[in-house]
């Protein structure tokens, strides 16, 4: 899939924990109930899916390039167990395969998975899962260290293997070309199309990311679009890795990719999921408890449904609820937007879930929104922000990959903060940790504080690009 899908997953998936089966969720796994945001978004993929097959991807080169690390030729869909098993044994023997995945994200609390494609160099391989295939070698394959995959913004491909496997077991030695072209100098994020065409000269067609992956049979547009999504990876990662190691950044991209498979980010974090609900950082602290406690609800009760969370409530229902909470069942019908059925099915559940959250000690709220920021704070942090990322622009390193502008914020305010927690509350920062702290952190700590060494950032123009003279 060479573009986000409309699964409620970025970075983090909020979803629970394995279901029991191995086996890929069966076609007729359809939520109960569908709200209007799940018939928007079905509405929308067949639209794309009409559109594109009524053009067939003319944009679309068909050819495949004559290259000893792009496999040649059309790609066999398996739907037995005995081909599947030979397959495995193939993977395992080549040492490292790309992977992808094409699934659809609107309709059930965990995206069905409908089209997993693989490719060495030598072969393109599409599995379909949706006929009854035993995938749990397939997963166990993923999660093994020894064998190399290669994916391309893949964090939503591997979730399943974390979610199939459980045990805080997860996706092993997975390399991710979307994240080494942030390290090769590259910009991050990348479509893959774009990747392919300025390293083979070859043009992707503008894609199936929105289109009919359950129905079968597949028609050729769509076992094409699976193909090419896995084709050239193994060829990419090749190049791309070579820039990376040119760099001295190998070991950084490859923590990278080990950060985005960890089990740990998958699944429901009630402790933190509702902070990635827009609006959030607009609520009281009060108003935050009862967000916190109507996510806990909402999650339960899509999962009881067999319906993505957002599309039983959207976001902006639940701030709405946050900010004037509802205390009396009475009075849901005053909250705009909020779905009959789910008013008269869940009404009580929302009314609890609310006075639970109004209930709870100030000491167990979440603590209060950071206070706004003046017109002089925010043109220092924005200059800050500059200064990162010519720091990164320096290192070959894309600026969106190592931080954001609101974290360059609040960096900014820990350091110059008289506050005694300020410094743990800095070493908590994610440009604190890891290979940021290296790449990007510390340097920057040292500049803000006027250290001679790196009182000033100095950079020079070289090889058609921007460099640090050290």
């Amino acid at each position: 899939m060479r573009q986000g899908s409309d699964s409620e997953k970025s970075r983090q998936s909020p979803h629970g924990q394995a279901p029991a089966s191995h086996a890929a969720q069966p076609a007729d796994s359809s939520p109960r109930k569908s709200g209007g945001l799940t018939s928007w978004r079905s509405a929308h993929r067949s639209r794309n899916h009409d559109s594109a097959h009524a053009e067939d991807l003319m944009a679309h080169d068909s050819r495949v390039i004559d290259h000893p690390m792009i496999a040649p030729g059309p790609a066999p869909l398996i739907t037995d167990q005995a081909a599947l098993d030979r397959l495995i044994g193939e993977l395992r023997s080549a040492g490292s395969f790309a992977y992808d995945t094409e699934f659809i994200g609107e309709l059930t609390y965990h995206p069905l998975l409908c089209v997993i494609q693989v490719a060495t160099t030598e072969n393109v391989m599409l599995i379909d899962p949706m006929a009854g295939l035993d995938l749990r070698q397939f997963w166990e394959l993923l999660a093994d260290e020894s064998v190399e995959k290669v994916v391309h913004a893949g964090e939503q491909d591997v979730e399943p293997v974390a979610r199939q496997l459980g045990g805080g077991r997860g996706a092993r030695n997975v390399v991710d070309t979307q994240i080494a072209a942030g390290f090769a100098g590259l910009a991050y994020p990348v479509a893959l199309s774009k990747l392919v065409l300025e390293h083979f000269g070859v043009k992707l067609g503008k894609g199936l990311t929105f289109t009919h992956w359950d129905q079968r049979p597949l028609s050729p547009v769509q076992l094409r679009y699976a193909a090419d999504d896995v084709r050239y990876l193994p060829a990419l990662w090749d190049a791309l890795r070579q820039r990376v190691e040119s760099l001295g950044h190998k070991e950084w991209a490859i923590a990278e990719c080990r950060e985005m498979c960890d089990p740990a980010q998958f699944g429901f974090n009630p402790d933190t999921y509702y902070h990635r609900v827009r609006g959030a950082a607009t609520l009281s602290s009060a108003g935050m408890a009862v967000l916190r406690e109507l996510t806990i609800w909402r999650n339960a009760a899509a999962r009881e449904a067999n319906v993505p969370p957002r599309a039983l409530v959207k976001d902006d229902i639940l701030i709405d609820m946050a900010r004037s909470p509802i205390k009396q069942i009475e009075k849901l019908d005053r909250v705009r937007g909020l779905p009959r059925p789910v008013e008269n099915e869940h009404g009580q559940a929302i009314v609890d879930a609310t006075q639970r959250a109004l209930a709870s000690p100030m000491a167990q709220r979440p603590a209060p929104r950071a206070p706004e920021v003046s017109p002089t704070e925010r043109f220092r942090a924005d200059s800050l922000f500059a200064a990162a990322g010519a720091l990164c622009a320096a290192r070959s390193v894309d600026a969106g990959l190592a931080t954001s502008r609101q974290e360059i914020g609040e960096f900014l305010r820990h350091v110059t903060s008289q506050d005694p927690q300020a410094h743990a509350a800095l070493e908590q920062l994610h440009v604190m940790r890891g290979w940021r702290r290296e790449a990007l952190g510390v340097p920057l700590l040292n500049f803000v504080r006027g250290e001679t060494a790196h009182a000033n950032l100095q950079f020079i123009w070289r090889d058609g690009r921007l460099q640090s003279p050290a």
